[in-house]
């Protein structure tokens, strides 16, 4: 039996609810096992619940609730608000899964900064800017994208190679003060040893990702390969063999064209150097 890792409940509203998951299973006296196989789950399915390495959604969460005899309620009022009746968020769980499982990440922008590299005020004025959006769901989404950020901070964290059009950079996002702080962070980031950061500059001309940002998330070991494009409706992911090999061959096609490194953080500092350029 492994060790059992105490959970912070005050960490994430993930961390939250997999604390109070466990804490009324244990109370039931059920193990992990015997719970999911109330709720058709592995036990370790729900240990990765317990330690917010997985999301539960809403309808088993009421199953949950049912199988440890709890009032109604009792668990899902503890979900993260956007894993509650929220189908757009719902559609984009199973890209989180892989993402958490990711040993190593590609993502490519040409137009924003990354979400999994954002800033909280970068990423909320992105959100706002999305027609029909209330400020409701401007938090959620801002919140969710906080907490896929996790990834990166954890013990054992994916490599993560970003790519940026140089765009990214001059397009100011809500304010220049905003667009600065993100500038920054991304220099901050950028000096992670396993973040590799590099931006396409304006001069190579380059037009291989003017059609939409992607990210393609791979696990060692098995070799599980997935991507995620962007788009208005909220994107999909992607697993097919033939789509997933195309896309990273445009990665490296993309990548061919960007800077080095070090040339790429000085493109940045030299970005912020320029104050109100767009005037």
């Amino acid at each position: 039996m492994g060790i059992e890792v105490e959970l912070d409940p005050e960490t994430s509203p993930d961390a939250r609810y997999g604390y109070e998951l466990r804490k009324r299973r244990k109370e039931a006296g059920l193990t992990l096992a015997q719970l999911g196989a109330r709720v058709a789950l592995t036990g370790q399915q729900i240990g990765n619940i317990e330690r917010a390495d997985r999301r539960m959604d809403e309808n088993r969460a009421r199953r949950c609730e049912e199988a440890m005899g709890l009032p109604p309620g009792d668990l899902v009022q503890h979900l993260p608000r956007r894993s509650r009746s929220n189908v757009t968020f719902r559609n984009f769980l199973p890209w989180l899964d892989r993402e958490k499982r990711a040993t190593e990440l590609c993502a490519y922008e040409g137009l924003i900064i990354p979400g999994l590299l954002q800033t909280r005020a970068y990423a909320e004025a992105v959100c706002q800017g999305r027609p029909g959006t209330t400020p409701e769901q401007v938090e959620e989404a801002v919140e969710a994208r906080m907490q896929r950020q996790a990834i990166l901070r954890r013990d054992n964290p994916p490599f993560l190679y970003a790519v940026l059009d140089q765009c990214a950079l001059l397009r100011p996002v809500g304010s220049e003060e905003i667009t600065r702080d993100q500038l920054q962070h991304l220099l901050m980031m950028g000096r992670s040893p396993n973040i590799v950061m590099q931006i396409v500059p304006l001069r190579a001309m380059s037009t291989r990702g003017l059609v939409a940002g992607f990210v393609i998330a791979r696990t060692a070991g098995d070799g599980d390969e997935a991507v995620f494009i962007d788009s208005p409706g909220g994107g999909r992911m992607l697993d097919q063999l033939e789509l997933v090999e195309k896309l990273k061959a445009r990665f490296q096609t993309i990548r061919a064209d960007a800077l080095s490194r070090a040339d790429s953080m000085a493109l940045i500092e030299e970005r912020l150097k320029q104050e109100w350029i767009w005037h």
